[in-house]
Order: C-alpha cells, then sequence, then structure tokens
C-alpha cells in the first residue's frame, strides 16, 4: 500500500526540545535535592508530561502534587522557548517535499495542546500542518495508539496508509500499534537496538528521510 499521509512526532524529531525539557526538570527537582537519572529520563521520553511527572514522583519518592510538578516544569519549560525554538536538521526540507508530493501532513505529539501550538508557531508552522493531535486529547498516552489515531482521522486518512516519524522508542510502539508504518529517526534510533525494532526503517536525521521519501511512501 502506498502511504498517502505523513504524521510526525515533535519534540526530538521536528524541533530539538528534549534537552530544554530535561533541563526545566532538573531545575524543578533542585530544591529538593533530586536528580535525574539518564534512565529515568530516557523512561519519560514519548511521554505526556503528567505521565512524566508521575514517573518523577515515583522514582524519586518526592512529596508532591503531580499538578505542581507539570506546572512547575512546564513554565521553566516555555520560558526555556522565548528565544526561539531550536529546528531539527532538514524539517523545512522534508515539509517541502511531503507537501510537493500533495500529501498532507500532521503532528502526533505528547506535548500538551497549548504547548504544542506555540511551539509550531515559532516554527511558522501554525497554519502549514493539515492537523494536530495532542496527548491531552486522548485516553492514553504513547505507547498507546491514541495520539497517531487521532491524528490520522483530523487528516482523514487511513492509519495503514499513514508514515509516522518518530525519535522514540515510546513513539515507535505507539505507531506501530496504530498500525502505520514508521521510520524512526535520530541518534537513539540508530544505537536504539531491540528497542526500535518495529520501525521500517533508521534514519540519522530527517536530512536522510527526505532523501529516502520515496522508498518510505
Amino acid at each position: 500500500m502506498n502511504r498517502t499521509a505523513v504524521l510526525f512526532d515533535m519534540d526530538g524529531l521536528m524541533v530539538d526540545t528534549e534537552p530544554l525539557a530535561r533541563a526545566a526538570w532538573e531545575r524543578v527537582l533542585e530544591p529538593h535535592g533530586a536528580l535525574m537519572t539518564d534512565d529515568l529520563y530516557g523512561r519519560m521520553l514519548g511521554r505526556r508530561t503528567n505521565e512524566s511527572a508521575q514517573l518523577v514522583l515515583d522514582a524519586l519518592a518526592l512529596a508532591l502534587p503531580r499538578e505542581e510538578l507539570v506546572a512547575l516544569k512546564t513554565a521553566l519549560f516555555l520560558d526555556s522557548l522565548a528565544d526561539g525554538v531550536p529546528v531539527m536538521p532538514g524539517l523545512y526540507v522534508l515539509l517541502d517535499e511531503v507537501e510537493r508530493r500533495g500529501l498532507p501532513w500532521a503532528v502526533a505529539t505528547s506535548t500538551p495542546r497549548a504547548v504544542a501550538e506555540i511551539i509550531l508557531g515559532k516554527l511558522g508552522l501554525a497554519g502549514r500542518t493539515g492537523a494536530l493531535a495532542c496527548g491531552d486529547e486522548v485516553a492514553h498516552g504513547k505507547p498507546a495508539p491514541d495520539i497517531f489515531l487521532l491524528a490520522a482521522t483530523r487528516l482523514g486518512a487511513a492509519p495503514a496508509a499513514c508514515l509516522a516519524l518518530e525519535d522514540s522508542a515510546n513513539g515507535c510502539a505507539a505507531a506501530v500499534a496504530a498500525g502505520m508504518r514508521v521510520a524512526a529517526v535520530g541518534a537513539a534510533a540508530m544505537a536504539g537496538g531491540a528497542l526500535f525494532a518495529p520501525a521500517f526503517r533508521r534514519y540519522p536525521s530527517l536530512v536522510e528521510v527526505a532523501a529516502d521519501l520515496d522508498a518510505l511512501l
């Protein structure tokens, strides 16, 4: 089956915001004498903010309301975007290639809608994407398929006709569970072994995805 729509994860795939998100979590934890480990942050990748906050609370045994943790992290993260959003190499070239082929595309992100809209606005993509599906709009976050299925529905595309682009293992699992072809992108995907085994192909960056797009569709 030819793929007739493309779904993009956002953080870590379209924009290099994962270091900013980690820094925000670390600043939240610092007053409590708690440290963000690589293992803990790795388990948070691709998940919704409230789920990540619960992972933090459980792992570090913090006596804080989850809502307070989410609000603090979100505020610090948005502050870090004041001077702009770091764009992943190849993003705009890939979008041009997708649109040149007449394919609709959507963003399927675990990020809350209010935050995702700010990021897309800073990228100049607010009116360009065909649809947006966010973590706070579904019952279950990644690795469940809900976000990708919602994005496909909003595009009017069958899940099996969608190519999903993801940078996290949780995201790849979600797209595969939705019945989509998945391309895994980034350093973690290239070195991820079995965690990224469900991906159809793996690429170092979106630059290579753009160059190989015909083979993916």
